[in-house]
């Protein structure tokens, strides 16, 4: 069975850079999207969202809608992006089950992973190395 692809995110990144087609995903709530901030051309579509905190019914088929216009939608290249990695990865695998075949997942996420402190930013992830993000 095929894998959800792991990136990095200087190499998620670099992928979104060279290739105008990747669809890049910020699966993480829509608080987190705005308060936090978010990468730079990320599109939300939240795996879960308050205050249920339960997997999104129409995840999938929103990603689908996204994808309408392309001529094989199952084949686009997606890169999705959640706090740490494990969301993301989540609904990576929901997707490759609903017959998406080109999926990828940042590891560290936007905020990374916590440190000793229990802080987040300070190990790794898409602010860490000082990727584009903005907050609105």
């Amino acid at each position: 069975m095929k894998k959800v692809i792991e990136l990095t995110p200087e190499q998620a990144n670099e992928k979104i850079q060279q290739n105008n087609q990747v669809l890049f995903l910020d699966v993480r709530s829509c608080v987190e999207y705005k308060f936090v901030g978010h990468a730079v051309g990320s599109i939300l579509v939240p795996w879960m969202d308050d205050p249920e905190w339960e997997v999104n019914p129409r995840f999938c088929h929103t990603v689908s809608a996204l994808l309408v216009d392309r001529f094989d939608p199952l084949d686009a290249e997606i890169i999705l992006i959640c706090r740490s990695g494990s969301r993301s990865l989540d609904a990576g695998n929901a997707l490759l089950k609903k017959g998406f075949k080109n999926i990828s997942h940042i590891t560290t996420g936007f905020e990374g992973h916590l440190d000793a402190l229990k802080q987040r930013g300070n190990l790794d992830g898409w602010c860490y190395d000082d990727l584009p993000w903005e907050q609105c």
